[in-house]
């Protein structure tokens, strides 16, 4: 009792002396607060408000040797407190703590007077403290040196983190637009129903003829195009064009359901995981977990630039066909803004939905990834627009994950040159195409073997080959054009082939051969390779050169098999139905599926135990609410601008 008094006294005490050297960078009302705070908490009978912050703050756990060495505490135990004087509320504050060659933080509830400044100097005058222990204890001698505690130069505080400025609410307009106008058109097209005669609606042209459409008004044209009962059957139609082989949707399918898978384990193991070191040794160093980011780094998304490049060379192969045309100036422009178009109204969209919904919904103890992406989004969305944002560095480019919407679109500037060259001869188009894929592997060697770039899960973001590996090789287009350049080389190849190229089964065999030792020497080189950054070998830089390009080649292949009836049951398999539905909204999914995973990342109050059980019902239900997600905006936002785009063609076209 008389020390709980006298504890108070040395607090009331200092508090009369404000011109103190510790409190010369403290607020006063700061001070105040927390004065009242730990007196509240170390007296005879502390108040519930108090014990409730004390409890919130970030203890000490066990499982250390496995790397759980973060103390979040409870956010929404802090945050939800409120001093009976009324003077503040529970403030939750992070603490970035480095002890030896630890590096951990620690979870802390201080009054909401307190700035990030404030909480730092209190924490290295040692000022929380309930009777003579400290809220912010080192780990034990057992697990590190005993040393003193260092902080990082400012605290991390939950408070006015989402400002909402102007660009946040441009952003929440043009979100809730596309939820509006979804419904407007819906209910319009059954409004319109209703109101014609029994003959109207059993006629068989109903809503398809060229009067009809002239005669609709502008309004009704466009709330025709956003209506779902246009465009949701439309997801379920599974007969692909003839032109493209029913095998691309199931490659297209699996190789998202491989990134969703990566992002899964990469997102949540950077920060949510409590036993990041049992991960590290149990799945990055592990071949089975090729499909959960070990081994070579995302090979699925060399996969889609290899579909997309073999997509582009057919798709402006069949409009000089249909123009009987050559390529022109005119041409190119038209080809280039229809991909534009393509790729820039829901990617813009999802910028737009990732700044406006995470400015408004509440997140727990793990917020920063997403208010990094917000703050970079206000920053620099412009390089998103201009399909630029590959050029800038990864921790300052706004959706991160659309760098390869960047590269895309620049790959597909080479397309008209290429596909010009094979009109014109053949050994110029090898040539070009030799001289491209000598530039890009060069242009990798010599950056790998510079930075000494990791071939297999760069994670450690300390590790300054990790930073250089992003910055400087894994989003750039020079580094990542290989898969691209296939795909066009197979579509020309492959072309309007009047005569089947496999003749004999044997062929076939030779080929599967190939390309399944190719994709197997491709995953095995990367965990026999990798070794320690300061004996850098030659071998290591020619596979960082090369073994994307092979990968695409071997599901080239693949494709090619399968289009030439030599695909056998993994022709059969890639077929299925259900893939086509799964490729149509695989470009929605594909954009939406990290904001998801981070979202979900950023509500935890805890940390996430890793184990195969745990991460696969995370896989699994990320993969069901991206499919949720993606199927809603493929249908009220991509298909309803594609359609005007093509109902406008369209109503030109037809003369009044």
């Amino acid at each position: 009792m008389e020390g709980d008094n006298l504890m108070a006294l040395i607090f009331n005490l200092l508090l009369l002396f404000p011109c103190a050297s510790f409190a010369r960078n403290l607020s006063q009302e700061c001070w105040e607060d927390v004065t009242e705070f730990l007196s509240d908490l170390t007296a005879a009978n502390p108040k519930a408000y108090a014990v409730r912050m004390y409890d919130s703050v970030g203890k000490l756990g066990s499982n250390i040797l496995s790397g759980n060495t973060d103390r979040l505490g409870c956010y929404s135990e802090c945050v939800s407190t409120e001093a009976p004087s009324g003077r503040f509320r529970g403030q939750y504050c992070k603490l970035q703590v480095q002890q030896d060659s630890m590096d951990y933080y620690c979870g802390i509830c201080v009054p909401s007077s307190c700035s990030d400044e404030d909480v730092t100097e209190l924490a290295i005058l040692d000022v929380f403290k309930f009777k003579t222990v400290s809220f912010l204890l080192p780990v034990p001698t057992p697990f590190a040196v005993n040393s003193t505690l260092s902080y990082e130069s400012t605290a991390r505080c939950a408070k006015d983190l989402f400002p909402l400025d102007a660009f946040v609410a441009v952003c929440l307009f043009v979100s809730v637009s596309f939820l509006v106008l979804p419904i407007a058109g819906t209910v319009s097209e059954v409004w319109r129903k209703a109101k014609r005669d029994p003959s109207a609606l059993s006629s068989a042209n109903y809503g398809s003829t060229a009067s009809s459409e002239q005669d609709e008004g502008t309004v009704d044209w466009v709330l025709k195009c956003f209506s779902l009962q246009k465009n949701f059957p439309a997801v379920w139609r599974t007969k692909p064009p003839r032109e493209v082989s029913s095998a691309l949707n199931g490659i297209r399918a699996l190789s998202l359901l491989w990134i969703i898978s990566g992002h899964t384990s990469q997102m949540t193991a950077w920060q949510n995981l409590d036993n990041v070191l049992e991960w590290e040794e149990k799945v990055l160093k592990n071949p089975i977990y090729i499909y959960s980011q070990g081994g070579p780094f995302y090979l699925g998304v060399d996969t889609f630039f290899l579909i997309s490049g073999l997509l582009s060379s057919r798709s402006l192969l069949n409009t000089l066909r249909r123009s009987e045309t050559e390529i022109t100036f005119c041409v190119t422009l038209q080809y280039l803004c229809n991909r534009l178009f393509r790729l820039q109204p829901l990617h813009m969209y999802s910028v737009c939905l990732l700044a406006g919904l995470y400015s408004v919904i509440p997140w727990g103890a793990l917020w920063e990834p997403s208010k990094l992406q917000v703050d970079n989004c206000r920053s620099v969305w412009w390089a998103n627009l201009l399909l630029i944002n590959n050029l800038i560095p990864g921790t300052e480019s706004c959706n991160g994950w659309t760098w390869y919407l960047a590269n895309d679109f620049q790959f597909y500037l080479t397309t008209p040159l290429l596909v010009f060259f094979h009109t014109r001869s053949k050994r110029l188009l090898m040539a070009s195409g030799t001289f491209l894929f000598l530039a890009t592997f060069t242009i990798t060697a010599l950056l790998s073997s510079f930075y000494r770039l990791p071939i297999a899960n760069p994670r450690d973001l300390r590790k300054m080959s990790t930073v250089m590996y992003f910055a400087e090789y894994y989003s750039k287009p020079y580094c990542r054009y290989g898969p691209f350049l296939v795909g066009i080389l197979l579509g020309l190849f492959t072309y309007q082939q009047q005569k089947p190229i496999l003749r004999t089964k044997a062929q076939a065999s030779l080929g599967w051969l190939c390309a399944m030792l190719s994709m197997l020497m491709v995953v095995a080189l990367a965990y026999t390779l990798e070794g320690p950054l300061d004996s850098y070998s030659p071998s290591i830089a020619i596979y960082q050169a090369v073994h994307r390009t092979i990968w695409a080649a071997a599901v080239g292949w693949i494709i090619f098999a399968c289009e030439e009836g030599f695909g056998g049951f993994i022709a059969w398999l890639l077929s299925w139905d259900i893939w086509a539905v799964v490729a149509k909204v695989s470009y929605a999914c594909y954009l939406v599926h990290p904001m998801l995973i981070l979202m979900y990342n950023g509500f935890q109050e805890t940390l996430i135990h890793y184990s195969d059980i745990n991460m696969f019902y995370l896989f699994l239900g990320h993969c069901l609410m991206t499919f949720v997600i993606g199927l809603a905006l493929t249908v009220m936002v991509e298909m309803p601008l594609q359609g005007l785009k093509q109902s406008r063609a369209h109503r030109q076209a037809v003369p009044l």
